[in-house]
């Protein structure tokens, strides 16, 4: 078996992973179909003063998939709604090497364990801090590091802007 890369539409991928398991199961495919993978990272951001965790395409429009090399099975996936093609030239699926396979496996098991805040905050938008010493303080996103999801924030103390660091999940949006 060989891996392979389809286009998707966005937002489509789990859709069309699913109908590919479901036709090739009704088709008699299902032998020549190994792994389908959708490139997926956890994600925690603060609603409402609580945590939730999310799964979110850090690929999208890409699903890639593990099967024989089988023009009825390529057919079969070309016409699943959702699919706009497989990645190679002139209509021809291409095979991905062994170093693309390592490397966006190696970057889905990297983001498996630690969830990624999702930092959902523009710089100038008021934001009330919900944890830490600064708890119950409303200021206004100054900064944003996205590489280690924290914020500076300017809040008033004793009457003066004060600017303050915090973690992306110390903060909600302010009301």
């Amino acid at each position: 078996m060989n891996w392979y890369a389809i286009y998707t539409h966005s937002s489509f991928e789990r859709k069309v992973k699913r109908d590919i398991e479901h036709r090739a199961s009704i088709e008699g495919l299902r032998d020549k179909l190994g792994e389908i993978i959708i490139p997926e990272e956890k994600t925690v951001e603060v609603k409402e003063g609580k945590k939730r965790e999310s799964t979110r395409n850090f690929m999208p429009g890409y699903v890639f998939i593990r099967m024989d090399p089988d023009e009825e099975l390529f057919k079969m996936i070309r016409e699943i709604g959702g699919v706009s093609q497989f990645v190679g030239a002139d209509d021809k699926p291409s095979v991905l090497s062994e170093e693309e396979v390592k490397n966006v496996l190696g970057l889905i098991e990297d983001k498996k364990d630690k969830p990624k805040p999702e930092i959902r905050f523009r710089k100038g938008d008021k934001v009330k801090v919900i944890q830490g010493p600064f708890s119950n303080f409303t200021g206004e996103v100054a900064e944003i590091d996205h590489e280690r999801a924290r914020l500076r924030v300017n809040v008033k103390i004793f009457g003066r802007d004060t600017p303050v660091d915090v973690d992306v999940l110390e903060v909600d949006t302010a009301k």
